[in-house]
């Protein structure tokens, strides 16, 4: 009976049988792009619902505040994805054993699944298992396993950094189809993983599609090709990336000098600059705020309920910050036409977020603010980075 237990078995779940380094890298990095798609409704609801930087810090309270129907798939799907990982934990762990130890197999795959659930535990607790069960992968993975150890070594089973790095255009040169794949996950979170599980599978595709015989001339093919894209993927196609952005912003520089050269003079070209860089601000601000009001105590900002339901926790400090950019600036402007001669005044918009506020333009209910604790910034080094984390502070809007 233990005799069949410790067959080869690669499946991507089944708690029967050993399974190799190199077939359990392959499951894994399936595993996790299975658990980033089922977890997508639970971090976009994080990204959405954030109130402050240090609610990040605090997952168990962002977990309890969900509605119960995301609380319930992300706990299903967790434990979905949690099983599919323990099962081959354990056959990779009977591997390295070279026998099935169920209780030590046990013990060990509870380290994944307590950092699986880490979202509803204090976030040391929780950083402490995750930690422990990173330690525990790299154990399984590295580790050379008694019985696969002994196996005959296999040239397929080697990472070919080509078909990770060229994909779809690796697989191209080598009849390998599947890779072009990649040209539809390319802008999703999936694309890293679809790289990895093309560098894993890469050999084994190209030696079967192109029908090769001579593995000694297969192998050098492989690697001047991975030559080529490893040197195309991380040095030329950032370069002309690089340059392509130069020669876009050198363009639109050329047009904005040409442009305020005809319509002011060459002698106003630096105001003229100026004021279509102030057009431009406020066509940004115009794409977020309905109005606005500077008053000499508060700087007003109002925003539509959808364009704030919609934003995530950047978006909507992104959003706090240019409010207060653009109340720097008028406050600037004012003090500027009102000649106050010998008077000198500093405008920015660190000093303007205190002051700067963020309304619903439906309710005129507070949906963002800026509130820096003065002492606890300026008292112990723990005080004021948590501090810092909660200054910026967004409100749900209320029904």
């Amino acid at each position: 009976m233990v005799e069949n237990k410790l067959q080869v078995n690669e499946r991507l779940f089944s708690f029967d049988g050993i399974i190799g380094r190199h077939a359990y890298l392959v499951n894994m990095v399936i595993i996790c792009a299975l658990s980033t798609l089922v977890i997508l409704p639970y971090t976009t609801y994080l990204y959405t619902h954030i109130g402050n930087i240090g609610d990040i810090f605090q997952p168990a309270n962002m977990f309890a505040k969900m509605p119960l129907i995301l609380k319930v798939w992300t706990i299903a799907a967790t434990a979905g994805v949690c099983t599919l990982s323990v099962s081959n934990i354990y056959r990779r762990l009977n591997d390295i054993f070279g026998e099935v130890r169920n209780g030590t197999n046990a013990v060990l795959s509870a380290l994944s699944v307590l950092a699986s659930f880490s979202f509803v535990m204090p976030i040391l607790t929780g950083a402490l298992f995750m930690f422990l069960s990173f330690i525990l992968s790299l154990v399984l993975l590295f580790t050379r396993g008694k019985i696969t150890n002994t196996f005959p070594y296999d040239y397929k089973k080697e990472f070919n950094w080509g078909a990770f790095f060229g994909t779809w255009i690796w697989g191209l040169f080598n009849k390998t189809y599947i890779t072009l794949w990649y040209l539809l996950l390319w802008w999703t979170p999936l694309s890293f993983y679809f790289q990895m599980y093309c560098g894993l599978k890469g050999n084994e595709w190209a030696f079967k599609n192109k029908n090769c015989t001579d593995v000694k001339e297969f192998n050098k093919s492989q690697e001047k090709q991975t030559l080529i894209f490893t040197i195309l993927s991380l040095i030329i196609i950032p370069v002309l990336y690089f340059i392509l952005i130069f020669a876009i912003i050198a363009v639109m520089a050329v047009f904005a000098i040409a442009d305020t050269n005809k319509s002011a003079g060459a002698p106003k070209t630096l105001n003229s600059i100026e004021s279509n860089i102030d057009k431009m601000l406020n066509g940004i601000l115009s794409l977020y705020f309905e109005r606005y009001d500077i008053t000499d105590y508060e700087n007003k900002f109002y925003v539509s309920n959808d364009v704030w339901e919609n934003a995530d926790f950047k978006s909507k400090k992104d959003m706090l910050e240019l409010a207060a950019s653009k109340s720097a600036e008028i406050r600037r402007e004012r003090f500027i036409k009102e000649q106050n001669s010998g008077k000198t005044a500093y405008f920015s918009k660190t000093k303007e977020l205190p002051r700067t506020k963020i309304y619903s333009s439906t309710s005129n209910q507070l949906l963002g603010e800026f509130v820096s604790d003065e002492q606890a910034m300026n008292g112990a080094f723990k005080d004021a980075i948590q501090a810092a984390l909660n200054a910026y502070r967004f409100y749900n809007i209320e029904e």
